[in-house]
């Protein structure tokens, strides 16, 4: 058995390419690593450096012995992020999110689905979100659009709508409804943390500037004293309702409105039946 120290020194002098490099990065002093590496030439009982009057290398052993060692590393770091993943789903249910909007309003009939467990939301990218689902960090993803893969189960968790919301006297107030090209080029508060719409108003109103607050509380109370339009959706209406002293214009470009869906492996679907029949209730009906 080799000491885990050990094969985290020699991948540090592979990727490194120096014993005094690698010791630097380690914080270790170079007789510490040299030490290290020649009790590591006793286990293998063969050598592992080239040494020269001027240098010392890995040689052809050595850095099979390397690349292993990393791999090794690897896949016990693996085995501790997987049972450790374990643990947390038996006593938590984490879900990751593309836009925090649908679970606002679900996170309650999720609590109560499952009271025995914590509710744990996070607001990531796609990209992140593939990745947590298959480590085990989410049991469950929710993006805003429909994937065709057999290994996921996917079940529709609602939609949100943008609005615009302007001030009674602003130029839209009295639309039915407005696009992003007609508000293009205005100045707008919004919170800092909603997702996939910063990147669709971004997108869809180029000049336009974004005074980025941090949480709804925050938003909402420089709203009250300010002229500036921010966003809404109808999902927030919903939940916090109106402010008598805004109107709400809903933008009328496709973009505007997103679909949502709940992922989880499909070996998972029975385990979270209750759930995905909850959904299918109130979205499907």
């Amino acid at each position: 058995m080799i000491d885990t120290y050990l094969l985290e020194q020699l991948t540090a002098v592979y990727e490194c390419g120096t014993l005094s490099a690698a010791s630097e990065k380690l914080h270790l002093t170079q007789p510490t690593l040299t030490r290290s590496m020649q009790k590591l030439e006793d286990i293998f009982g063969v050598k592992l450096f080239e040494r020269t009057k001027n240098r010392v290398h890995l040689n052809e052993n050595g850095r099979l012995a390397a690349e292993c060692a990393r791999q090794i590393l690897m896949q016990e770091q693996d085995m501790v992020n997987r049972v450790r993943a374990l643990d947390r789903s038996s006593r938590m249910l984490a879900v990751g999110m593309i836009s925090p909007g649908p679970m606002m309003e679900l996170n309650p009939l999720l609590s109560s689905l499952y009271p025995g467990m914590t509710i744990a939301t996070e607001l990531r990218t796609e990209e992140e979100l593939f990745e947590g689902l298959n480590q085990g960090i989410y049991q469950m993803i929710i993006l805003n659009h429909k994937l065709d893969d057999d290994g996921l189960s996917c079940h529709p968790c609602g939609s949100e709508h943008l609005l615009f919301a302007v001030p009674l006297e602003h130029r839209i107030a009295d639309k039915s409804e407005c696009s992003f090209k007609d508000m293009d080029g205005e100045s707008f508060l919004m919170a800092s943390e909603v997702g996939y719409w910063d990147h669709i108003v971004r997108q869809q109103m180029p000049n336009a500037h974004f005074l980025l607050q941090n949480g709804l509380e925050a938003l909402h109370e420089l709203v009250r004293a300010s002229s500036l339009p921010h966003f809404a959706t109808d999902l927030t209406l919903r939940l916090y309702g109106r402010n008598p002293q805004r109107a709400y214009v809903p933008i009328s470009d496709n973009a505007a409105v997103e679909h949502f869906f709940c992922y989880c492996h499909r070996s998972d679907e029975k385990r979270y039946l209750a759930w995905f029949q909850a959904l299918e209730r109130r979205f499907q009906s």
